[in-house]
């Protein structure tokens, strides 16, 4: 019993200990002079600026030291008569920066938590602190500070750096899901519908990547979008080797901008299938863009030497025999068909 009644009046005196603690930490500022405020204010500012300057001379160390005793000065001043709340804030972020950049990571998570508090709807503090996880690799925290911050807020970056997390991980179910989110965030970057299409086609579900694709197009995005998503349809069907819908695709993206790129794709793939008239038709249309792109001449040129018009075969090659990447190719074709004549 008189060991309990001893612990109670420690215990009753650790408390007064902690309340005069506080009390005095409130009542601090509140009990200093006018004058000394003003002091105190001076050499705060006069930290502040000389933590600047040394940042301009990239005296990071020396930065942090000024911009740490400016703020352990603002904070003995601050009180809602005079509140000192945005030049913390700032200092916060200054230190959270410097520490970051000098790889002091600990610290700058310290201080990027700090502005969580006041900006916790800010994405760009939850990425630097995924990438300080990340550079000390610390994956599970890098994820889930990620993570957590989704769970309240949507934006399309933060859902981007997840998914791109997911896919290095090669886990490509998790991958779908938040390239899913940020397309639907901002469904300009059709990338994100690109790499869900493949990434359902990887896993064996092709056909949810087709229909990923035709669900999109359904909503009638605007052209520019649009152009783009066929283009992106094209490539996927070519990759899994469906020609013909390839074609169609590609000639979609071309029926609203007209592009020397996918022209010359789809005079590629009509050359290949040996529909000679098609193909002549789209390298045309590259060369009205680009009228000496060598690619197009050297297929037109293929294409004349297979229909047996020779002189004009050789009038395309002619136009690239200086070419480096084609112009030798030109050359065997020229002296194969005069061997011909």
């Amino acid at each position: 019993m008189k060991h309990k009644g001893v612990l109670t009046m420690f215990k009753k005196l650790f408390i007064i200990a902690l309340v005069t603690c506080a009390i005095y930490g409130v009542t601090y500022a509140q009990e200093l002079s006018d004058r000394d405020i003003q002091q105190i204010e001076y050499d705060a500012g006069t930290a502040y600026n000389e933590g600047v300057e040394l940042y301009g001379q990239k005296d990071y160390q020396g930065a942090i030291d000024k911009f740490v005793a400016s703020l352990d000065l603002y904070k003995k001043i601050d009180t809602e008569a005079n509140p000192k709340t945005d030049r913390i804030r700032e200092l916060y972020k200054n230190l959270s920066i410097l520490y970051y950049m000098t790889k002091q990571y600990p610290k700058a998570i310290e201080y990027y938590g700090l502005r969580q508090q006041y900006e916790p709807d800010n994405y760009q503090i939850v990425i630097s602190l995924s990438s300080i996880y990340d550079a000390m690799g610390d994956d599970d925290q890098e994820l889930k500070v990620l993570l957590v911050y989704d769970e309240k807020y949507d934006k399309y970056k933060i859902s981007k750096k997840i998914a791109t997390i997911y896919e290095d991980n090669n886990d490509l179910p998790n991958a779908i899901k938040y390239y899913t989110d940020a397309f639907e965030l901002n469904p300009k970057k059709v990338e994100f519908l690109e790499k869900i299409a493949l990434f359902y086609h990887k896993i064996g579900e092709t056909t949810k990547a087709i229909q990923a694709y035709e669900d999109y197009i359904a909503t009638e995005p605007a052209d520019y979008i649009l152009r783009k998503v066929y283009k992106n349809l094209g490539i996927f069907y070519q990759n899994m080797g469906q020609i013909d819908k390839a074609i169609l695709a590609f000639e979609n993206s071309l029926a609203l901008k007209n592009d020397k790129d996918i022209a010359f794709t789809v005079g590629h793939l009509y050359y290949d299938q040996g529909n000679y008239p098609k193909a002549k038709q789209f390298l045309k249309d590259v060369l009205s863009i680009d009228q000496n792109n060598p690619q197009a001449h050297y297929y037109m040129g293929k294409i004349y030497r297979e229909e047996e018009q020779w002189d004009r075969a050789i009038s395309e090659f002619k136009l690239i025999v200086n070419n480096p990447q084609l112009g030798k190719f030109a050359k065997e074709e020229i002296d194969f068909i005069k061997k011909q004549q």
